[in-house]
């Protein structure tokens, strides 16, 4: 790819397996040999700690980095780190709450995030944020540097519900900073195929949305595998290769990169008018 695709991981309801999708994906295009980077934006740093990682034991975080963007306009990237997964990670901890208190001050706080970003898509064939369960300034960030943003939805009445309110701030985004930014798609994680409530949901989900954006065809199983995966800082491709947990995401990635490659002819059409 001749620049990183940015997706952001989303959604403003807790235990979705939003970062769950953003480890296991960033692992599965990595797999494809796809150079990777992986941006923990959740103040509780719950990708790192899924990784193996202790979130209070890092010396720069991607709080550093914003802030050396809001204080000075530079960044000098030394947070990133090398995972033994394959990809890049830039951690974060408890200490980006205050960076989001500090966007609200700023005139431009919608694009700290994105000035972090923008060397490093040269470096990159995916950038993926695993975005703050909220849609407040860090997930707006997000939004605004990304190129779409997947959506996690648990096969559930009450996650449901709340893709609502999440597409309308991605479309808000869209019309107000970003006018690049897609859904991906909607992921179905947690599918349960023995309830009759399950796949009710999906088949609700999809016929509510699947007119207007993306939906993923292949759900993210409920599997022990793949908790037991974060739970010793490793993929579920690591942990348990042969699960139909680690084929449901190696789907996902193989969809990601069929869209980007959709995503760059189109480009190649417009450019070539």
């Amino acid at each position: 790819m001749p620049y990183g695709k940015v997706i952001a991981i989303s959604n403003q309801k807790g235990g979705v397996g939003k970062t769950t999708t953003s480890i296991n994906l960033a692992s599965a295009l990595s797999l494809k040999r796809k150079s990777v980077l992986l941006i923990d934006l959740d103040p509780q740093g719950d990708s790192g700690k899924a990784l193996g990682y202790q979130p209070d034991t890092f010396a720069k975080t991607s709080a550093n980095m914003m802030l050396e963007v809001i204080v000075s306009d530079q960044c000098h990237y030394d947070a990133i780190m090398h995972h033994a997964e394959g990809f890049d990670f830039i951690p974060t901890n408890n200490r980006l709450a205050a960076i989001e208190l500090t966007l609200a001050n700023l005139e431009e706080k919608e694009t700290v995030l994105k000035d972090v970003i923008a060397p490093l898509k040269e470096k990159y064939d995916y950038i993926i944020i695993d975005c703050s369960p909220s849609l407040g300034a860090l997930t707006i960030n997000a939004f605004a540097c990304a190129d779409s943003v997947i959506i996690p939805t648990q096969s559930e009445y009450l996650s449901s519900a709340g893709t609502k309110d999440l597409i309308s701030s991605i479309l808000k985004t869209k019309e107000d900073i970003n006018p690049e930014l897609e859904i991906e798609g909607i992921l179905i994680t947690m599918t349960d195929e023995r309830t009759n409530q399950s796949k009710n949901i999906q088949s609700q989900i999809t016929e509510k949305y699947g007119q207007y954006f993306p939906v993923f065809q292949k759900s993210i199983p409920r599997r022990v595998a793949i908790s037991e995966a974060s739970s010793v800082g490793q993929s579920i491709f690591t942990f348990e290769k042969n699960n139909d947990g680690a084929f449901a995401y190696a789907s996902l990635a193989r969809e990601v990169e069929h869209r980007a490659k959709k995503s760059l002819e189109r480009h190649a059409d417009t450019r070539s008018r």
